[in-house]
């Protein structure tokens, strides 16, 4: 098979356009054929779908990306999926530690912004920049140096840093090309809040994300959810009954879990730690929804029944900081046909919003069951 790769970058100051041209080389030398892009170009951009692989890269900058990366990655995001072998590198001032635990918390923007654009590329990197204070204004030079102060870098303005690892960039081609299956640039050995829902439900209509702070670690917050009864979410209890006509469905003493079971809601094992996922297939415009019990998650995952929608949702709460995880959780909605679509459209445009304020009190909820818990314990201990 012939080896090609398209590497496509936005730069601001160069150093990312360095490094795209860098890795270019470094693909040459191992064989590949290679074409590298700036996205900020008023030119054609070559299509991915012409590639073996592709890398996108792309600095930080205030906390994001340049809005030209985030448009390429979003248009082409299931041709991205279908791609052999795909990667993403990052270039931030927050790569300069050099410690596992410090790249770790480097790759926090980067998997922000994979989630945020539901993307799960197989290769993931977070490379140090440059600092070229010559070339800010008195503004973006005041706040480069003060990122790079809490970071312990060069302060000095009358001189330009470039802090790249340029070994750590030859390491990472040298890996992708033999795909290296113990590498720190692995995907999966990084928890991604979206990774099990773009192997499930990779395409999707509609998308419902929100997320909450809980004072918590991560296996409280799972115990809570495991364990959260239908009291703990009174406000989703009161939207389920007007839904359903005045009728009550569900026994308030069963746990939430219990009663997405019943429901017909498919438990999803995930290979990641600090995630809880599940699938539903049903004809949700329907009084009595119309849901397809389902035998496992396998058969979730094949079920392509054009009459039918599927929808998937998950918890994840693997950031934890200063004592509080973030819960996030992710409902993607995906008909599978055009009349099943054209229904949902009909019954979404009238229940969205009952929906968002569904999964809020769920995530309310989450937070009342560590605190009912921790209140049972500090009682117990009395």
């Amino acid at each position: 098979m012939e080896k090609n790769i398209g590497i496509y970058y936005a730069t601001r100051y160069g150093q990312t356009k360095r490094i795209a041209h860098f890795l270019g080389e470094s693909f040459m030398n191992l064989g590949w054929e290679v074409y590298v892009t700036n996205l900020r170009d008023g030119g054609g951009v070559p299509e991915v779908e012409n590639f073996s692989a592709v890398l996108v890269g792309a600095p930080v900058y205030m906390h994001g990306y340049p809005r030209k990366v985030r448009h390429f990655v979003e248009q082409n995001r299931l041709a991205l999926m279908m791609i052999p072998s795909t990667g993403f590198f990052s270039t931030s001032l927050m790569a300069t530690p050099g410690t596992p635990e410090a790249y770790a918390e480097a790759l926090g923007p980067a998997r922000h912004f994979l989630d945020e654009v539901s993307w799960t590329p197989d290769w993931i990197a977070s490379f140090p920049g440059a600092l070229n204070y010559a070339e800010y204004n008195p503004m973006m030079r005041w706040v480069m140096q003060g990122i790079s102060r809490r970071e312990k870098g060069p302060t000095d303005a009358s001189k330009d840093y470039e802090l790249t690892r340029w070994e750590e960039v030859t390491k990472f081609a040298q890996d992708f090309n033999e795909g290296a299956p113990q590498s720190p640039y692995r995907a999966d050995a990084i928890s991604l809040a979206t990774r099990t829902l773009n192997e499930f439900v990779p395409e999707f209509e509609q998308r419902i994300v929100q997320q909450i702070a809980v004072r918590a670690t991560p296996e409280e917050v799972r115990n809570a959810i495991e364990t959260m009864q239908l009291a703990d979410m009174p406000l989703a209890a009161i939207l389920a009954k007007i839904r359903n006509l005045g009728r009550s469905l569900e026994d308030r003493d069963a746990t939430f879990q219990q009663a997405a079971a019943g429901f017909g809601v498919v438990p999803i094992v995930t290979k990641q730690a600090h995630e809880i996922c599940g699938g539903l297939v049903g004809q949700f415009w329907k009084r009595e929804y119309g849901i397809r019990m389902l035998k496992n998650a396998e058969g979730f995952k094949a079920f392509a029944e054009s009459a039918y929608t599927k929808a998937i949702t998950n918890f994840w709460f693997d950031e934890y900081r200063d004592g509080r995880t973030t819960v996030r959780t992710e409902t993607r909605v995906h008909s599978l046909g055009n009349k099943s679509r054209r229904r949902f459209h009909g019954y979404w445009s009238m229940m969205s919003l009952g929906i968002r304020i569904y999964l809020a009190s769920v995530l309310r909820g989450i937070a009342r069951s560590v605190f009912r818990h921790n209140r049972e314990q500090h009682v117990l201990a009395a």
